[in-house]
Parts: C-alpha cells; sequence; structure tokens
C-alpha cells in the first residue's frame, strides 16, 4: 500500500523505543486490547482506557498493525503504530487511507495520539481504569472535504476513558467493559474535514464490551457516537461486533461485522472489519 513508506522512519522510532520491552512477561493477555482505526490501543472503533501492549509498569512496549474496513461503497486502509511507556503512556500514529469504490478516488489522513492513564487499574483495586486522550488529525487531501461544506482540514479529538475487568464475569468468563465520552469535530472520522455548517462539533459517547470465550478468543461489541456537523450529509453512529483470536501475546487477528450507517449520502454501509496486530 502506498501508506508504508511515510511510517518507515517513525517505525524505526519505535522499534528503538521498546527494544528493551518483554511483553511476553507483562501483564495478562488481550489487557492491552488492538489498535483502533485511529492507532490508539483499544477496539476497532474506539479507543479503550488500556494501553497498548502488554508492557507492566516496569517496562516499555509498543505494536505494529494493519487493518482493512470494507462497506458497500467505501474501504478504509489503516497501518500504523503505537509505543506505551511503563503502563502509564503511550503515543500513537496512524495513515488512513480511504476509497470511494465508484471513481476509485482516495483521501488520506493521518493521525498522531497520546494517552495517558491517571488513576486506577483495569483489574486491581476498587477504582476503574481511567485515562485522557488526544487525538490530532490531519487531511492530505482536503478537496471533497471542502466541497461538501467543511469548515477545516484538520482537528483534535479530546476523549475521556473509563474501564473495568472481571476475572470472573458472567458465565465464569472474564469479562471487560469500556466507556468513553468524546468531544470531536471530525465529520465521518475526518475524512470529510472538521466542523460544518450544522455545527462547531459535539460531545459523543462510546461503548465497548468484551468477553474471554477461552484464553485465546475475545468476543465483543463497540458503539460509536458521531457528530452531525453537515447539513448536507447525514452523519449516523457506528457499531461493530467482534472476534478476536489471540494465540500469544506478541500476535492478534481481529474480524468484525461493521454497520457504519449513511457515509458521504450513501446509505447502510454495511460490511466487515479484519486487523492484524504484532505486539513487541
Amino acid at each position: 500500500m502506498t501508506i508504508v513508506k511515510p511510517l518507515t522512519a517513525a517505525t524505526l522510532f519505535f522499534s528503538l523505543c521498546v527494544q528493551s520491552a518483554l511483553a511476553q512477561d507483562g501483564r495478562i493477555k488481550g489487557t492491552g486490547g488492538v489498535n483502533s482505526i485511529s492507532g490508539a490501543g483499544g477496539g476497532g472503533l474506539i479507543p479503550w482506557a488500556t494501553l497498548s501492549s502488554h508492557a507492566s509498569a516496569q517496562q516499555d512496549g509498543g505494536t505494529l498493525f494493519a487493518t482493512r474496513t470494507n462497506v458497500d461503497d467505501f474501504s478504509l486502509d489503516v497501518i500504523g503504530l503505537s509505543a506505551s511507556f511503563k503502563n502509564r503512556l503511550e503515543f500513537s500514529l496512524a495513515r488512513q487511507e480511504f476509497t470511494i469504490k465508484a471513481n476509485n478516488a482516495q483521501i488520506e489522513q493521518d493521525i498522531i495520539g497520546v494517552k495517558l492513564r491517571v488513576a486506577g487499574d483495569l483489574i486491581f483495586g476498587n477504582t476503574p481504569q481511567l485515562s485522557i486522550g488526544a487525538e490530532r488529525h490531519s487531511l492530505r487531501d482536503p478537496a471533497t472535504a471542502f466541497a461538501v461544506g467543511a469548515r477545516e482540514d484538520n482537528g483534535t479529538d479530546y476523549y475521556i476513558s473509563a474501564a473495568r475487568a472481571w476475572i470472573n464475569g458472567p458465565f465464569h468468563r472474564t469479562t471487560m467493559l469500556n466507556i468513553n465520552a468524546r468531544y470531536s469535530r471530525a465529520n465521518q472520522y475526518g475524512i470529510l474535514g472538521y466542523s460544518g455548517d450544522e455545527k462547531d462539533g459535539a460531545v459523543a459517547l462510546e461503548l465497548a464490551a468484551a468477553m474471554f470465550i477461552t484464553r485465546s478468543w475475545v468476543i465483543g461489541a463497540e458503539f460509536r457516537q458521531k457528530p452531525d456537523n453537515l447539513s448536507a450529509l447525514k452523519e449516523d453512529s457506528a457499531r461493530d461486533i467482534f472476534v478476536a483470536w489471540l494465540p500469544s501475546k506478541r500476535w492478534s487477528v481481529t474480524a468484525a461485522y461493521v454497520d457504519l450507517g449513511d457515509i458521504a449520502g450513501a446509505a447502510d454501509q454495511t460490511g466487515y472489519y479484519l486487523s492484524l496486530q504484532g505486539t513487541f
């Protein structure tokens, strides 16, 4: 994919940052989640309060990932990386390539993210894990965004996230819940720019739930509200139902059914999501 070359220097930096990581000896398998389409650690559609990789409070770690989302009229390819430090701070980088199938036109976007665990723990203690984060989006191809009424070609999302896992949850399975509150000015994740004639932005709710069926298989679902800033184009909430296979702490494969609603005037966009992640 054309999105690989711009990440070469960042990948080298990432490798140097995490060369001391010992992910196999870190946190419990699965507690780092996967990488979202924005690059941050979490689920497929949204970040979670968890930090990427399995690095403990004494370790540094990170991930490399590639994701493809394919719906009726569009596709989204994402490649990126994240690095986490002492289970406290996470940095992420992602390149998105959005394709309009009708004419094979492409729109690219870069996202730089940071997440800080401010309190609590995912499993232990009385306080859920609480994190705050920010994601800076920059469109590389803003012409389409401006044509549909977007005001800007870049923007920053801010979110607060809380997550809790129960080792002996329903049906005696390890279960996790996550809730986010996000302020965003993005139109369709930023692919159609930022702000519009209808609204400047909004606070949105994001939810996720996951359950370990076995030690290596996880099922779950996510829900993501989005701002509806453009009067010309309706924007719906997004949702998915996913299954993840974690054969080891090093690798994971996630597949999902996604329902993204209306996108750029095309109704009922449903399809699949597939992601491969390597953890170091």
